[in-house]
């Protein structure tokens, strides 16, 4: 079994690419503003997909009001 694989941490990827030279402080410097961006990335995904799903509700039950008096619009 390859013992380097087992051994890469998240964002080593990235921190191969982008800081080769890196010291160890660096890296986890690095590491720690890799996984605050994600956090952040991860919750405006969400807030959208969120709003997007509410605003569908919305305009669903938008065509469901039903109007006491007056002509019913013409969709």
């Amino acid at each position: 079994m390859d013992t380097s694989l087992n051994a890469r941490r998240p964002g080593d990827l990235i921190l191969d690419r982008y800081m080769p030279g890196a010291t160890d402080e660096e890296r986890e410097a690095a590491r720690e503003n890799l996984r605050t961006y994600a956090s952040v990335v991860l919750r405006i995904a969400t807030r959208l997909a969120t709003e997007e799903y509410e605003q569908a509700i919305r305009a669903k039950e938008a065509g469901a009001v039903s109007l006491e008096s007056g002509p019913t619009p013409l969709l």
